[in-house]
């Protein structure tokens, strides 16, 4: 099989060079030649090969860590050799990153790069993993924000009266993200045999993702590889079963919300819906699709506990939902009959 050598810069002159480095050191490499000469940029692209596209990770991840050397690995530090990946070349590179870029590329760099270097090491290329020891690369937390029940009732209802977002399907597709807590890649992927109408469950299997090379897809393993079925409220339950009787059909992919020529909807494309209808109506600015996976766990976290919101949430860490997941309330517990004792 013949693969492309692709690799880019910040202007005309930098993607060249990183290419022309890339097909050189490619080049010279074969099997498990790997030494402390071995430039980063060999390493990357073998890393790549033996690692990546050979592992059950997802599609998704596949792409991103390819993008991830060939953008900013290659060009930034693919001239190194092994044994100049110190932990201080390292650092100063991942700083850079993140100055230029910001924390979340730089945490992308700092993860593959110690991947490529864990292989070094196995292959005894080099002592240790640089990658280890350099500096903690820090990032504001975002607050998270989540919709109460007064505010998704009057969003419901706007959406259920705006004939441009009933007619691109979105009251449905708010609603089931609401019942699920389900990411929206999850709900445009779910197919009618993932609902079971009479248990009132669904079972979230895939998500919808745009391969390079073959186009939009769904993805039968989901982000966290594990199928979870979620049980479904009362009004998710009629939605579906009145969408099963009188919905349009579900196209090739047998799914509950196809495109308008019966294929898969893709994730941008609703965004891009939902940004249309939320531009019309003042004070949602705020709210993406993506908040009604956050109100799912902050509200399931308040009446249910930390653990049943990663449950449902999909998540292998409580930490995860924790941060990323539940809005922490404005004001503290009622705890005046407690305090007031000091008094008494």
């Amino acid at each position: 099989m013949t693969r492309k050598v692709e690799a880019w810069g910040k202007s005309g002159a930098a993607a060249e060079r990183a290419l022309v480095l890339a097909m050189t050191d490619r080049a010279t490499m074969s099997g498990t030649d790997l030494s402390s000469s071995t430039r980063l940029a060999a390493l990357g692209d073998y890393w790549l090969r033996t690692e990546v596209d050979a592992s059950k990770r997802s599609t998704n991840t596949r792409q991103r860590y390819r993008y991830v050397v060939e953008t900013f690995i290659v060009p930034g530090v693919g001239g190194l050799t092994v044994r100049e990946a110190t932990v201080a070349a390292m650092d100063r590179y991942l700083k850079r990153v993140t100055d230029e870029t910001g924390a979340a590329t730089a945490k992308l760099c700092k993860s593959v790069l110690s991947g490529m270097m864990a292989l070094a090491v196995r292959h005894n290329a080099a002592p240790a993993n640089p990658l280890r020891d350099v500096s903690r690369i820090e990032s504001a937390d975002n607050e998270v924000r989540a919709l109460s029940f007064d505010e998704v009732r009057a969003l419901r209802e706007m959406l259920r009266v705006d004939q441009k977002a009933a007619a691109v399907d979105l009251p449905a597709l708010v609603d089931v993200m609401l019942a699920t807590g389900a990411r929206i890649g999850e709900v445009l992927a779910l197919r009618w045999d993932d609902v079971d109408l009479e248990a009132g469950t669904v079972a979230i299997t895939g998500t919808v993702v745009r391969v390079k090379g073959e186009g939009l897809t769904r993805q039968d393993t989901t982000k966290g590889r594990k199928v979870r079925r979620l049980q479904l409220p009362k009004f998710a339950v009629s939605l579906l079963l009145d969408r099963s009787v009188n919905g349009v059909p579900g196209g090739p992919w047998n799914v509950l919300f196809p495109s308008a020529t019966g294929g898969l909807r893709e994730v941008t494309t609703v965004e891009r819906q939902w940004r249309t209808f939320r531009e019309k109506h003042s004070g949602w600015g705020w709210v993406s699709p993506h908040t009604f996976r956050k109100t799912v766990g902050t509200m399931i976290e308040r009446d249910r506990g930390l653990a049943d919101a990663a449950t449902q949430l999909g998540h292998t860490s409580e930490k995860i939902t924790q941060r990323h997941y539940v809005e922490v309330p404005d004001l503290a517990p009622d705890f005046r009959e407690v305090l007031g004792r000091f008094a008494d």
